[in-house]
C-alpha cells in the first residue's frame, strides 16, 4: 500500500517506521477534531495478528493519559478495506492514524469509537534535527525520561545511576513474583495446591495468545480426574491416554492426535472445548496447542505417583536453576520437543517458582523458608523477547543495558510494562 506524500509516494511500511522513530518528537500531532496529540511512548510494533503498534502511551487533550493500541494507514478508508472493523484483535485501538482522513472516528468491532490522527507531520523532517535512534537512550532525554515519569506515578522514580536501576528491576522483579504468589495462594485455598499449580502451568504453556483456552482446558479437565484416570493405566499407556483425553476435551483432537487407550471422557472431566477459543491464525507448527497439550501429558505423567506439587517441591529444593528447567522439558519422539529448554525455564519462572512461595505460605511450612525465593534470584536470563528488548531499549541508557543480566530483573521489565499498560 502506498500513497503519495513529500518526495513521493509513502509505503505503508515506511509510515510505521517514522510513527515509531519521530512520532514521540512531534508536537504537531492532532486528532481530527482538533485536539492535540503527544505521543509518550509510540509503542511495540505488532508481529501478529492485530494492530501495527502494541501498549503505546499517549496524552491526548481533554483525555489525559491514553493506553493502548495505534494502527496506521494511508488512507482512512484502508481500515475498512482491510477488515479491520469487523476483526477483534482492533478493539484494543485507541488512536487510528492516517495520512488521508475522511472523519475524526473510525468504528471498531466492539461498537468503540476510536479518534483519527493527521499524520501528514511525520513526513516532515524530524523536528529536532537529528536522527531520533541518536536521543531515544539519552539518560535525560525523549521517550525514556517521560515513561519514568510515568512509572513515577507507581513509585518507580527514574534511576541516576547503573546500581539504582539494577534495584529498580530487583523490586519490580519482586512484585511480579509477589503478584502471582498472591494469585495462586487464592487458587491453592480454592483447589488445592495440585490443581493451582497445573493451572499455572498450563497458562504458561499458553504463550500470549492462548493462555486463557489452556486455563479453561485446566478446570475442564482438572488434575484430579485426569491422575485418577491415568493411574488405573499401566505406566507405559499413560501419556498417550492423558495426550489423548486433553485432545477431545480441548477440542483440538485431529487425525494426527494420539488417541486414547481408555474412556475418551473421564468422570469428573467438565465440557468439551470448541476449537474456536483457541487462537490459532499464524501459530508455528512447533508452537501448535496441541502439541503444547501433549508437554503437558508428559510433564502430568512425570509426576503420577508422588503428585505434581509434592514432586516439583522436591526438585524446587535443590535449588538448581537447570535442574529445574531440564525437569519441565518434554521431549517428542520426532521433531522439537512439545516443551522445550527456553518455554520451560518461562514455566519454572512464572508459574513454579510463585506456586512454591505461595504453598509455602497456605501450609506455613517451616522446613526451608527462602527456598524459591532464593532459586528464583539466581536464575538465570531467560530467552529474549520482544518486551524485553524494548523496554530495555525503552527505559534504560545503552550503557546500563548489561543492568538486566537475570531473569528476576526480566521480570522486573515485565512488571514495568504492565504498570506503563495500567495492568496493576
Amino acid at each position: 500500500m502506498i500513497a503519495e506524500g513529500k518526495g513521493g509516494k509513502i509505503p505503508e511500511r515506511l509510515l510505521a517506521k517514522f510513527w515509531k522513530e519521530r512520532a514521540a518528537r512531534q508536537t504537531g500531532l492532532r486528532t481530527e477534531a482538533g485536539k492535540r496529540v503527544k505521543v509518550v511512548y509510540p509503542g511495540r510494533s505488532g508481529v501478529t495478528a492485530g494492530p501495527d503498534f502494541r501498549d503505546a502511551l499517549l496524552e491526548v487533550e481533554g483525555l489525559g493519559l491514553v493506553r493502548g493500541d495505534v494502527e496506521l494507514h494511508i488512507r482512512q478508508s484502508d481500515w475498512d478495506s482491510h477488515g479491520h472493523g469487523g476483526d477483534p484483535n482492533y478493539n484494543g485501538v485507541v488512536v487510528h492514524g492516517a495520512l488521508v482522513v475522511y472523519s475524526g472516528e473510525t468504528r471498531l468491532q466492539s461498537g468503540s469509537l476510536a479518534p483519527v490522527v493527521d499524520l501528514r507531520a511525520l513526513l516532515l523532517e524530524d523536528p529536532m534535527g537529528s536522527p531520533p535512534q541518536c536521543r531515544v537512550h539519552g539518560p535525560n532525554e525523549g521517550p525514556l525520561l517521560e515513561l519514568w515519569q510515568v512509572l513515577s506515578r507507581s513509585g518507580f522514580t527514574r534511576p541516576q545511576t547503573l546500581g539504582e536501576a539494577e534495584m529498580a528491576l530487583d523490586l519490580a522483579g519482586d512484585l511480579r513474583f509477589q503478584s502471582k504468589a498472591r494469585w495462586l495462594l487464592q487458587c491453592i485455598q480454592n483447589d488445592g495446591p495440585d490443581q493451582a499449580l497445573y493451572l499455572a502451568l498450563m497458562e504458561g504453556l499458553g504463550y500470549s495468545s492462548n493462555r486463557r483456552p489452556f486455563m479453561e482446558l485446566a478446570r475442564s479437565a482438572p488434575y484430579r480426574a485426569v491422575a485418577d484416570a491415568a493411574g488405573e493405566l499401566p505406566g507405559e499407556e499413560r501419556v498417550a491416554a492423558i495426550g489423548g483425553w486433553l485432545g477431545v476435551c480441548s477440542g483440538l483432537s485431529g487425525p494426527s492426535s494420539p488417541r486414547p487407550t481408555d474412556r475418551m471422557r473421564p468422570k469428573g472431566f467438565g465440557r468439551a472445548m470448541n476449537q474456536k477459543e483457541w487462537r490459532l491464525f499464524r501459530v508455528r507448527p512447533a508452537n501448535h496447542p496441541r502439541r503444547r497439550i501433549m508437554g503437558a501429558a508428559i510433564i502430568l505423567d512425570r509426576f503420577l505417583e508422588v503428585g505434581l506439587a509434592a514432586g516439583l517441591r522436591e526438585v524446587v529444593e535443590e535449588l538448581s536453576p537447570a535442574k529445574l528447567a531440564g525437569t519441565l522439558c518434554a521431549e517428542g519422539q520426532a521433531g522439537p520437543a512439545y516443551v522445550g529448554r527456553g518455554r520451560a525455564k518461562d514455566l519454572a519462572v512464572n508459574a513454579v517458582m510463585p506456586f512454591m512461595h505461595a504453598w509455602d505460605e497456605a501450609e506455613g511450612r517451616q522446613g526451608a523458608p527462602g527456598v524459591p525465593e532464593a532459586l528464583y534470584q539466581r536464575f538465570p536470563l531467560l530467552a529474549d523477547n520482544e518486551i524485553y528488548r524494548e523496554m530495555t531499549a525503552q527505559l534504560l541508557p545503552a550503557g546500563w543495558h548489561k543492568a538486566v543480566s537475570n531473569a528476576r530483573r526480566q521480570q522486573g521489565l515485565l512488571h514495568l510494562s504492565a504498570l506503563l499498560k495500567g495492568a496493576y
